[in-house]
């Protein structure tokens, strides 16, 4: 498994070269456990989320995942709101020794991703992580690509921070398709394994549809060990599912066995419009 992931990983590598990107993605899926935080969780994504979150935090997740996730979304409410699913299918490989990484493929209603992440953990308890995303917008032959950088920090088992510049290149193409470079700030507290808070402000400056300011905040409550109850709101957010940056609140949950994670997470958006979206997800790790 190992050689075959280093492999996969390897020739993305030379394709991203080979088309000259940067190198990784960072919000352009929400797999329930971020759905259900509201969107936070950059700071300490779970398992194969760091891929789409925040790259860098692969290299603190010393394990093999294997992810599959589906989503779905209609209108709430007077007005009817936007509606579609899709399926996002991932890979992650946190025990290379030389570098760690993972891939994903995303097919949302209005486009395709292909999501590439690297990192590598340079000093103790941080990371630093890099990555490319492949777009192919739906009803043409255009593929778009852009990058991401990202770092964390893991400075006690109190507080987590991460940095992380999404859309780098931003071109003319991708903001037609709501890909802004984006500014995002994680944190995550952590009340001696109690309560799990995470608080991510954002950044837009160049999206003429919403303030540049916006917040993801989700809190996140273990019991039993294995459970995950979770409650999240977000304002002027990438709703990444549903390409919508909008206000809204979630609510979802989580259980984790040995090697296997189940979770599902619930969105309310409230504006600009008014959607429920209920997204399923299944990770075996190792």
């Amino acid at each position: 498994m190992s050689l075959n992931l280093k492999g996969l990983f390897l020739v993305a590598g030379a394709v991203l070269c080979a088309l000259g990107a940067f190198p990784a993605a960072a919000s352009d899926f929400w797999s329930p456990r971020t759905a259900a935080l509201g969107g936070s969780g950059h700071a300490g994504p779970l398992l194969n989320d760091a891929i789409y979150l925040n790259p860098s935090y692969v290299s603190l997740l010393p394990t093999y995942g294997i992810s599959g996730n589906y989503f779905n979304y209609s209108g709430a409410g007077s007005d009817p709101g936007p509606a579609g699913h899709g399926f996002n299918f991932s890979i992650q490989d946190g025990r290379s020794e030389l570098f760690q990484a993972g891939v994903g493929y995303t097919n949302r209603p209005d486009t395709s991703i292909l999501n590439i992440g690297a990192s590598k953990s340079l000093v103790q308890r941080t990371g630093v992580g890099v990555g490319g995303k492949f777009i192919f917008p739906k009803g043409t032959s255009k593929m778009l690509s852009d990058a991401t950088f990202s770092f964390t920090g893991v400075p006690s088992d109190f507080v987590q921070l991460s940095f992380i510049v999404d859309n780098l290149v931003e071109s003319a193409d991708e903001k037609a398709l709501g890909f802004y470079r984006e500014f995002i700030l994680g944190t995550k507290v952590n009340l001696n394994k109690l309560l799990l808070l995470y608080f991510d402000p954002h950044l837009v400056p160049d999206d003429p549809q919403t303030s540049d300011f916006g917040y993801e905040l989700g809190l996140e409550i273990p019991t039993f060990q294995d459970l995950f109850l979770r409650a999240g709101t977000y304002r002027a957010a990438n709703v990444a599912f549903a390409n919508v940056r909008g206000h809204g609140y979630t609510l979802g949950v989580g259980w984790i066995a040995p090697r296997l994670s189940l979770d599902y997470g619930f969105v309310r958006n409230i504006d600009p419009a008014s959607f429920n979206g209920h997204l399923f997800g299944a990770t075996v790790y190792f």
